[in-house]
């Protein structure tokens, strides 16, 4: 067969979304949305199962975090993820029904409530700012 009638098939590039919060029904909830709109989703109950997520998962990534959570809240999470270079190339996206300020390395909140075609759009956006960022 000569080489014009080869074909390479690249793999499609996997946007993968990493949903932290402490609530079980909110966190599968989020991941059961973003799976649908075509995401690989991986999940943490916090921060500090976060970090361990975060340091393995394939890359273009957006970490979805909730402030509020026990042991390393989502604050803390923003922070130590905009100040690591392991780590700094994740779009982290806030999700908050109390604060107004936004935390050092969130690229934006979302405020609860929110519906799934705001989520989505967010998301969308966070992976659109990523491609044109350039760390990307």
């Amino acid at each position: 067969m000569s080489a014009a009638g080869l074909f390479v098939i690249l793999p499609a590039v996997v946007e993968t979304v990493v949903v932290v919060d402490d609530d079980d029904a909110v966190r599968e909830a989020l991941a059961d949305v973003l799976s649908l709109d075509g995401y690989e989703v991986m999940t943490a109950r916090d921060g500090d199962e976060a970090l361990r997520v975060l340091g393995k998962v394939a890359r273009p990534c957006v970490a979805l975090v909730d402030l509020v959570m026990p042991r390393i809240d989502g604050w803390e999470l923003a922070r130590t993820i905009h100040a690591s270079p392991e780590l700094r190339d994740i779009a982290v996206l806030c999700t908050t029904a109390g604060r107004d300020d936004v935390p050092p390395g969130c690229y934006a909140i979302l405020r609860k409530p929110f519906d799934d075609r705001m989520l989505s759009s967010a998301v969308r956006e966070a992976f659109a700012n990523l491609a044109r960022s350039p760390m990307a």
